[in-house]
């Protein structure tokens, strides 16, 4: 499994941007600009089944600025399966049918991690947790 995690927004007063390193090897740039542009306030999840992706975004007022500007931030993890997975030296391929079908049952709920350190480039995101 893959992860990446991007932080973009209003942090004291400034516009900033901040991404693990492979954050474009985990769903391509097209895919990535509609979490990108993501502005209203809230949390969402979000599933490319072609890429077998799983996203969070969770999109939060910043505090405002000594001038009294504020804005949003929008921080979204990633999270990418492998096509194979291995196991006691054993390859078995990933279950892609029911990927689709538990993405379209609304399955992949997992718990936004916590908030990561601020700087270039940003840790990867810690180990998928699902909420039950």
């Amino acid at each position: 499994m893959q992860s990446a995690q991007f932080i973009k927004g209003m942090i004291d007063g400034i516009e900033v941007c901040y991404e693990s390193l492979d954050v474009l090897q985990v769903l391509p740039a097209n895919k990535l600009s509609e979490l990108w542009d993501l502005e209203k306030i809230g949390t969402y999840s979000r599933v490319y089944l072609s890429e077998r992706v799983v996203a969070k975004t969770s999109i939060s007022k910043a505090a405002p600025d000594n001038l009294g500007r504020d804005g949003i931030i929008n921080h979204t993890v990633l999270y990418r399966f492998d096509s194979t997975i291995e196991h006691d030296c054993l390859n078995y391929v990933f279950p892609e049918d029911q990927f689709a079908k538990d993405a379209r049952a609304g399955k992949f709920n997992f718990k936004m991690p916590p908030f990561p350190e601020l700087k270039h480039p940003l840790d990867y995101p810690p180990k998928m947790e699902v909420q039950i």
